[in-house]
């Protein structure tokens, strides 16, 4: 029987390690992909924050920014109503698209979410697709779940 030298069996046994290693590793990674939710690639934006009330219940606000298009991408944008009980237990209370922004004519970001929440208010900006001049701030007044107002503001 011919024997191996012994700092060939040892790097032998490192690589064996390492290759093992990294298929545990690869194994687990695709497991973790998973076992989250999945958000489609479109979804451009999703931040949770600000607050509702009503007499009976109560909890955060959530907006969707979908981008859509090639060309001239627009947005879609979803406004949510999280409720949180007693025990900290969320779920979703309402979801409606903001029709006035979701028209194809509006590409809306969320530019620092420090300041885009604030109680009922969540600020936005807002520009059309086929113009560089038509860029806005908009205000959108969250009601009780399912109702909401939009106030424009001067560009800044």
């Amino acid at each position: 029987m011919k024997s191996f030298p012994r700092k060939l069996v040892a790097r032998l046994v490192i690589a064996l390690e390492i290759a093992i290693a990294i298929s545990s590793a690869g194994a687990t990674a695709a497991h973790a992909r998973t076992d989250g939710p999945a958000v489609p690639p479109q979804v451009s934006t999703v931040a949770t924050g600000g607050e509702w009330n009503t007499a009976k219940s109560g909890g955060a606000l959530r907006v969707v920014i979908v981008q859509e298009g090639f060309e001239h991408v627009h947005s879609k944008l979803w406004l949510e109503w999280i409720a949180i009980g007693e025990r900290d237990e969320r779920r979703l209370a309402a979801r409606v698209l903001v029709k006035e922004l979701s028209n194809g004519f509006s590409s809306v970001r969320l530019d620092d979410r420090r300041e885009a929440f604030s109680g009922s208010q969540i600020r936005l900006r807002t520009a059309n697709p086929y113009s560089t001049e038509d860029n806005q701030d908009v205000t959108i007044e969250a009601g009780k779940p399912g109702q909401y107002k939009i106030v424009l503001q001067p560009a800044r």
